[in-house]
């Protein structure tokens, strides 16, 4: 048996952060760590779960242009 993969999502509609939670929560290979709505939120996230995976959305606030690209870069280099 493999070992769990710990997911955190970012997503700042929350509609869409419902559904996509379900969908990662439903799967048994897959452990939702943490979600977050905002840039800064996901910082947290990522500091406090150490999660294997981030899901996240492109533009979120605080000011909806590249969010999601920043988050990438910024756990590329850490």
């Amino acid at each position: 048996m493999g070992s769990v993969i710990r997911v955190a999502l970012a997503e700042d509609n929350v509609l869409l952060r419902e559904g996509v939670s379900r969908l990662v929560a439903a799967d048994k290979d897959l452990e939702l760590v943490g979600v977050a709505g905002d840039l800064p939120e996901l910082f947290g996230v990522i500091e406090r779960c150490a999660p294997d995976v981030v899901i996240t959305d492109i533009r979120m606030p605080p000011t909806g242009r590249d969010e999601g690209i920043q988050a990438a870069a910024w756990l590329r280099e850490h």
